[in-house]
């Protein structure tokens, strides 16, 4: 039997998601993905609950997902001025590197890599050079973060997070062109009364393409016995796990995911032959299971599948701002395959 008080985290839950799912209505403001991101990611120093799902101190992460269409705002309803994604590739490399590593204060260092890459197999007539320039282009993002957890006693803990972004259709690798810049920290107080339960209170702060946002979180990890547990951030991810054993575990439910770049869009050619910058969002709920598999030693494997359900796409010209516009897309399968390092007792 649940008690109340994890029933009231579960209406909790499903009461957040659906409020994110109202942000799909057009100007509204999604959360961003930086802070999103710091609120749910999980430290290899982190005080957690007992049969966690296990933190990451080096991933390494192939995903795709699968075929859908994007209609701009004003197409016409034939769906000739549809644009349609045959699939997109996404990479991910993550490592965080101990800096102090005390019992009671534990300072990293953290680098991400990531790449995006749309491939078109139509692209309409309505903002046509925009998915022109996006088609086969690869996204980068480049992530510097620094990461600080200071407990003061077996129950009470402290964490904080700060993290630079340049994200960015840049040709090299790396970039720190100020065009590319976002940034974004994290602020836990956090409370663990007994093994099998830790709860926390945050804020998260972003300064991105699009807005500053200051938004509230809330922590809630709980194991119920030897098999089932809860892990959730709220509002941004809510998921129930099952332990098979002590070195294989499924997580299953719903997180929500954003990515923002600044690209470049060619104009048509003797029409507009200029580049615009533009700023690119995109942002998901992700209703998915995630299989964690303990191959050898530190050596996990991740598997990942589910449906991306669209929250919202938009594109802001910023030199002329009556190009930019919304757009809307449909449900999107993915899968995710990694491996990470994580120490473990097994």
């Amino acid at each position: 039997m649940l008690y109340s008080f994890e029933i009231k985290i579960i209406l909790f839950a499903c009461f957040t998601l659906q409020g994110l799912a109202l942000l799909a209505q057009p100007d509204a403001q999604t959360p961003h993905g930086d802070g999103a991101e710091l609120a749910k990611e999980r430290l290899f120093c982190q005080p957690g609950v007992s049969n966690s799902s296990k933190g990451r101190g080096l991933l390494l992460q192939y995903s795709s997902v699968g075929n859908y269409s994007i209609k701009p705002e004003g197409g016409s309803s034939d769906g000739l001025n549809n644009s349609n994604v045959s699939y997109v590739d996404q990479l991910t490399a993550k490592i965080k590197i101990p800096l102090v590593n005390a019992p009671s204060l534990k300072v990293l260092l953290g680098y991400e890599y990531g790449a995006e890459t749309y491939h078109f197999n139509q692209i309409g007539e309505l903002h046509g050079d925009v998915f022109r320039s996006l088609d086969g282009s690869t996204l980068r993002a480049n992530k510097y973060s620094l990461y600080l957890t200071k407990s003061f006693d077996e129950k009470y803990y402290f964490g904080a997070r700060l993290r630079a972004a340049y994200r960015g259709d840049y040709g090299q690798g790396m970039s720190f062109d100020s065009r590319y810049a976002s940034y974004s920290g994290l602020a836990i107080f956090g409370v663990k009364p007994r093994p099998d339960m830790e709860w926390g209170i945050g804020l998260t702060y972003s300064d991105n393409f699009f807005s500053k946002q200051v938004l509230p979180f809330v922590l809630y990890n709980r194991t119920f016995n030897d098999r089932w547990g809860v892990e959730a951030v709220l509002p941004v991810q809510a998921m129930a796990r099952y332990n098979f054993s002590p070195g294989s575990m499924l997580l299953f439910g719903a997180e929500y995911q954003s990515q923002s770049y600044a690209i470049d869009v060619s104009g048509r050619s003797g029409v507009d032959p200029t580049v615009h910058p533009y700023y690119f969002k995109h942002s998901e709920i992700a209703l998915k299971a995630s299989f964690d598999q303990h191959l050898y030693s530190w050596l996990w494997l991740n598997l990942e599948a589910g449906m991306q359900l669209p929250l919202q796409m938009r594109f802001d010209d910023t030199v002329l701002p009556a190009n930019s516009f919304q757009a809307t897309s449909g449900a999107q399968p993915f899968f995710r395959l990694g491996l990470f390092l994580s120490p473990t007792d097994l």
